[in-house]
């Protein structure tokens, strides 16, 4: 089995369901055992199962590949923005790099019939996220071999020549010239700084507005924190005053049922009194007859 070969291997293991990725692992593995390469049957095995939230992002790799090679250039971009200090490029590709994730766990959402929990969906925020910071991690994003937020499949050869631990193509090193390069003008020096001033304030600018951002995220945070006080506050007085209305309620029922039981009591007297009025008045009228 090639190195081709076992690019293909490993895009069938992380491009079918999860829970057969043990039982996929162990037939490939077999398979190239079988072939006579150990070595390559050896690199099957080690092959780590992807978490829920690295499965449901190799997926969508393979369903909104568009979208996910958009995630990983934009990060390009982003780095390129930042080597030239371009404040307002930087703002531009913040906003659309929040945009496109945002899109992207929706489309996870919809393709999973909405049955993503917190966690997985935190998991596959941060797989984005490195995906825009670490150009290795967007390449194995895009190839769709995640094992986990911060892991990958460690195998080139992908097939149709994509590659997800690729390395970087080398930089051509400059070749020393006899001849010394003129010196930069100085208008034209003092335009490149003032270019790298501007750009400089205008980043200073972005931090200034994300910060805004977070403080007024943070007073929202604190809104919402203290009406779940409050709330759990009145719950608290309410079962309170629950419990106190059942206490009297108990006392009320048990106050009734003395009342009740003093009445039977009355009642039995006076029927007893009654019949000794009975017996005495008959007593009387025998005692005038005669």
């Amino acid at each position: 089995m090639s190195g081709t070969e076992l690019g293909s291997a490993v895009h069938k293991l992380y491009a079918a369901p999860r829970d057969e990725f043990i039982a996929l692992r162990k037939e490939l593995a077999n398979q190239a055992r079988a072939a006579g390469d150990a070595a390559v049957a050896a690199e099957i095995g080690k092959l780590a199962k992807p978490t829920t939230a690295a499965w449901v992002a190799n997926q969508l790799a393979r369903t909104d590949p568009a979208e996910v090679s958009a995630l990983a250039e934009l990060g390009d971009a982003l780095r390129e923005a930042h080597e030239r200090l371009d404040g307002a490029r930087i703002r531009e590709l913040s906003h659309e790099r929040t945009d496109l994730v945002r899109d992207l766990l929706e489309r996870a959402i919809q393709r999973n019939d909405a049955t993503l929990s917190e966690s997985v969906l935190r998991e596959l925020e941060d797989v984005f996220a490195r995906a825009v910071t670490d150009p290795e991690a967007g390449r194995a994003l895009v190839a769709g071999c995640l094992t986990s937020a911060k892991g990958f499949a460690p195998v080139s050869g992908w097939p149709d020549g994509g590659s997800a631990a690729a390395a970087p193509a080398p930089k051509k090193e400059r070749t020393k010239e006899s001849k010394q390069e003129p010196k930069e003008s100085k208008s034209a020096a003092d335009g490149r700084l003032e270019r790298a001033k501007r750009a400089l304030d205008e980043a200073r600018a972005a931090v200034k507005e994300a910060e805004a951002d977070r403080a007024s995220d943070e007073r929202s945070l604190a809104d919402a924190e203290a009406a779940v006080d409050e709330a759990a506050a009145e719950v608290r007085r309410l079962g309170e005053e629950l419990d106190a209305a059942e206490g009297r309620e108990k006392r009320a029922r048990g106050l009734v049922g003395m009342a009740r039981r003093a009445v039977k009591e009355a009642e039995r007297r006076a029927s007893q009194a009654w019949k000794q009025v009975q017996q005495a008045e008959a007593r009387l009228a025998e005692l005038d007859e005669k």
